[in-house]
């Protein structure tokens, strides 16, 4: 939920190409009357770093890095996905209790490699990266992804009066689509958000937004999918959301709408906080 700052001449390197490896920063909206409108014709914004062929150590489906994995440090306490198997977020499993007893410890004390459930990580001492492969797939037959820096999203709107259709994003650090500021009249229309560390869509603030057409996958919030905060109001139309770590959509804010929207492969379809008020019409949920 970070907003990165502006990274030169990325929108029209972008409009030239249908995949793209760096974050996408719209900045130059439209008036009410007339949107700036940004079309991805199909492309995909692709952050994340395949690290299949990394020295791993294994031990069956518990596989480990040697040292610092592309020498990064331990992803800080969040409710992130620290690594991706194909489509699948691997989550970091920190163990409270021990925390509780070693407050010297705390954010740094994970579940050992052998208590592990599959689908989980954690580190070492020296920074490996330690995770059990999840349910489904299968140990060295699928790839191996290792999302961007925590805090990068894969798509920022900084702006308003604009309308952004056609992208899928997928292993960012942070969010697929991230929005955050005062913004309004912010569209959002026929887009794919997979496998992204944190959310696939996340508005905040005092944003005002309404997604139209979007798929929604694999996002390894423990939040949800999708997770409006702060004094933001937003609407869904004619969304698929299936098979993220959280909720299928988590909000908070003043108002937020769901209508004409499938959701499944989740343990749960909506996560509300106090006093925020949703709207649901034609919502399915099949677990």
């Amino acid at each position: 939920m970070y907003l990165r700052p502006a990274v030169s001449l990325i929108i029209a390197l972008l409009v030239c190409s249908a995949s793209a490896a760096e974050p996408l920063i719209l900045k130059n909206g439209g008036t009410p009357e007339k949107p700036a409108v940004f079309d991805g014709k199909g492309m995909v914004i692709d952050l994340g770093t395949d690290v299949t062929d990394h020295a791993w150590k294994k031990d069956g489906d518990l596989w480990t890095s040697n040292g610092p994995l592309l020498k990064r440090k331990p992803l800080a306490p969040g409710q992130n996905a620290g690594l991706f198997i194909e489509e699948v977020p691997i989550s970091v499993s920190r163990d409270s209790a021990a925390e509780k007893l070693h407050p010297e410890r705390k954010s740094r004390c994970y579940f050992p490699p052998a208590t592990l459930k599959p689908g989980q990580m954690g580190y070492t001492e020296d920074g490996s990266l330690y995770f059990r492969w999840p349910a489904g797939k299968t140990p060295g037959s699928a790839r191996i992804i290792l999302p961007a820096r925590a805090g990068v999203s894969c798509v920022t709107i900084a702006c308003s009066n604009i309308v952004v259709r056609n992208i899928t994003a997928k292993y960012a650090g942070n969010d697929g689509f991230n929005i955050h500021g005062k913004w309004t009249g912010i569209r959002i229309e026929n887009v794919r958000a997979f496998s992204n560390a944190d959310e696939g869509i996340s508005a905040h603030d005092d944003v005002e937004m309404s997604v139209d057409g979007a798929e929604i996958a694999w996002n390894g919030s423990t939040a949800g999918g999708v997770a409006d905060v702060n004094r933001c109001t937003t609407s869904y139309r004619n969304c698929k959301v299936h098979d993220n770590v959280g909720a299928a959509f988590y909000f908070s804010g003043k108002s937020h709408t769901v209508t004409d929207t499938l959701i499944y492969n989740q343990t749960r379809d909506f996560s509300i906080a106090k006093g925020t008020v949703l709207h649901r019409e034609r919502v399915e949920w099949r677990k």
